[in-house]
This record gives structure tokens, sequence and C-alpha cells, in this order.
């Protein structure tokens, strides 16, 4: 690990590494870490493709280009927003881990129960990968977005600002239970925002 921060960036674009750091210091001021801690953050992984489905509102991984909906068919991303989030960093009293990627729906989902939800692909999620920390009940500041909420029903995570409320696994529609999370999503520094159609 370089002990100089610029030791790290000479061959990349400058400015855009300042905008990930800036955001990650967002992130690290709303989940409740102090400065003596921000220096493992910068080191923490995120990962992004992680999308809203347009059709059920659930969050999932984009990154495989398959799932399962329970809408139907697979998840189709709404236009806009890719997510990040963080993995490897420690739970505060506003950032809850235990979320896991399913390995059959392809969503986030809660695994801190022994019940594991209902999953659109049958039965109970099933964890996989990554142990998620994600903030909860803080300030909606730059590119964040709130209103993130644990479904009471299937145990997945989905967006609860529609009126709809998306369409649930377990029936119905989502019944929202718990913390609010914001959750982080690209910039448009140097190009970083993507922009892409619905996609099956």
């Amino acid at each position: 690990m370089p002990t100089n921060p610029t030791d790290a960036i000479d061959s990349v674009d400058r400015r855009r590494v300042l905008g990930q750091l800036l955001s990650v210091g967002a992130w690290a001021a709303a989940a409740g870490l102090t400065l003596a801690e921000f220096p493992s953050l910068l080191f923490a992984a995120a990962q992004s493709e992680w999308r809203m489905c347009g059709k059920c509102n659930m969050m999932f991984y984009a990154g495989y280009r398959r799932s399962r909906c329970p809408a139907g068919a697979r998840h189709a991303a709404r236009e806009g927003a890719d997510f990040m989030l963080p993995y490897d960093v420690r739970e505060t009293s506003n950032a809850q881990g235990a979320w896991r990627f399913c390995s059959k729906c392809e969503s986030l989902f809660f695994d801190g129960y022994p019940a594991k939800g209902v999953c659109p692909a049958g039965g109970g999620h099933v964890a996989q990968g990554f142990v998620f920390v994600l903030p909860h009940d803080v300030s909606e500041r730059g590119y964040s977005e709130k209103d993130w909420r644990f479904c009471q029903k299937c145990y997945s995570i989905f967006y609860n600002h529609t009126a709809s409320k998306g369409r649930c696994a377990a029936g119905g529609a989502h019944v929202a239970q718990g913390f609010n999370f914001v959750l982080r999503f690209h910039g448009n520094l140097e190009g970083d925002v993507q922009l892409n159609p619905v996609r099956e």
C-alpha cells in the first residue's frame, strides 16, 4: 500500500480520483466513521453495477445480465443510477451489515435472520459473495439516494419512493420495515455516470 496517496494515482486522471475520494468521504461521514478510521475506508472496496429494477423496484446486480424478477422474466434496470455498495467496512450505528447477493435471483437481500425471505426463483434467498454494509438514516447528499427499504415479506431491499411499491416475490407489493437506507451512486465526473436504457 503506498504511503503517499498521490503515488497511487500518478497514472490515472487525478480529477476523477479526487471526485471518488470526496464521494467516499461523504459516505464515511454519513456512516459515522471517524477521521482516524477514514484511511482504511479509502482502500475498502465498493462494488458497482447494482441497479434498481423498473418492474419490481428491487436492487439487483446487473453485471451478469441474468437474474429472476418477481414481476416475470429477468430484472430490467431503470435508466440512470449505477449504485456502488461498500463492503469490508465495519458496521456502525448508521451502517448495517449482513446484506448479500442472492445467487438465485441476483437481488440484494438481508441475510441477518435465520429465515432467508422469499426468492423469485423459489424458496429462500441463497447468499453468495461479499457482505455489504449499507448506510441508513443519514442525510441524502451529493450522489446518494434515500428511501431504500427492507421488505418484511421477501427480505429484499427495494425502492420505496414510488406509489406502487413494486412487486414482491411473496405476493402483492413490498412492505417497508426498519431503516431508511441511503445508497451512493456514480456521479457525473469525467463521464462517470452511466445512462443505459432499460434492459432485460
